[in-house]
């Protein structure tokens, strides 16, 4: 065989040549990164809950600290105080540096100490050591709850560039808004004006971590909506679930009920009556009304009822 030929021969066989052009990559799933990206949504929404309760702890705790180092100064200076007056007796030279150190309750279970005191004298030492241990703890809570900050703030960082990473790739696709809202709802009372506040934003832009007025995520959107009846809700799946009566049977749902999806609980909207929900539904998309039977009752995990 020819050194042409045979090379053509080798090329061809082992795939280097190819006659069609090379398959471009598959279209990224718009609704898979969506799934992936409200999973990281809420995980965020919990995260700044978090961070919210324990900024309201760090600062309790400071001024727990606060207050307790004043009571403690004062308590010490009494303690001082009496240190001295102690000292022209016999042998309170040695006392005096235990009553006015660092550690009072050493200086409490040393005997020789307590026969130069009168019973109320070491009680006010005995306060003293108590206040200390009351400073210890609050100043540590103090620091813990600061650890604990700085901690949730940097995985709020990490959790907010994976989410817009995830974004970045979803094409958008915000035409429709899944069917015109029923033009009347079997809702009533404070029931309708929630379920009238939720459908008024259909057509809203799905942005991550928004509740309003402008533009949702899903747990924003029930936030918002039950604010006009005077409700507040936390902004996050899993503690909205954690409200009001549970329903565990989508038979028994009535509209203003709070639906909620997947194991995770990662995704919630409100039902609205006659099989339909509206709900803020991923990136890339508009708040909608939907059909639940075309999907969602397969994906539902539960209900709560606030009103």
């Amino acid at each position: 065989m020819p050194v042409r030929a045979a090379v053509m021969v080798f090329i061809a066989g082992s795939g280097l040549l190819t006659t069609g052009a090379v398959q471009a990559a598959p279209a990224p799933d718009p609704e898979k990164l969506g799934r992936q990206a409200e999973i990281l949504t809420e995980q965020y929404n919990g995260k700044r809950l978090a961070l919210k309760k324990a900024r309201l702890a760090q600062r309790a705790a400071e001024r727990q600290a606060q207050q307790a180092g004043a009571e403690y100064e004062t308590a010490r200076l009494k303690a001082g105080a009496l240190a001295a007056s102690q000292y022209m007796m016999p042998g309170a030279e040695s006392e005096v540096s235990l009553f006015t150190g660092d550690d009072v309750q050493a200086a409490l279970d040393q005997s020789a100490a307590s026969r130069y005191l009168a019973a109320q004298q070491v009680q006010q030492l005995r306060q003293l050591a108590l206040t200390r241990m009351r400073y210890e703890r609050s100043a540590g809570a103090a620091r813990a709850r600061t650890a604990e900050i700085q901690k949730l703030t940097k995985d709020l960082a990490a959790k907010k560039a994976k989410i817009e990473k995830l974004i970045s790739k979803i094409p958008a696709s915000r035409g429709g808004t899944g069917g015109a809202p029923p033009v009347s709802s079997p809702a009533s009372g404070k029931a309708a004006v929630v379920v009238n506040a939720a459908l008024s934003r259909v057509g809203k832009p799905y942005v991550y971590g928004a509740a309003g007025p402008n533009s949702f995520d899903c747990s924003g959107l029930m936030l918002w909506a039950y604010a006009k009846v005077g409700m507040s809700l936390p902004h996050y799946t899993g503690a909205q679930y954690n409200m009001g009566t549970r329903i565990s049977s989508r038979g028994q749902v009535q509209p203003g009920d709070i639906l909620f999806f997947y194991p995770d609980l990662g995704h919630n909207g409100m039902y609205i009556g006659n099989g339909k929900m509206v709900h803020a539904p991923r990136s890339g998309k508009n708040v909608e009304v939907v059909d639940l039977a075309q999907y969602w009752w397969g994906q539902f995990s539960g209900a709560s009822r606030l009103l």
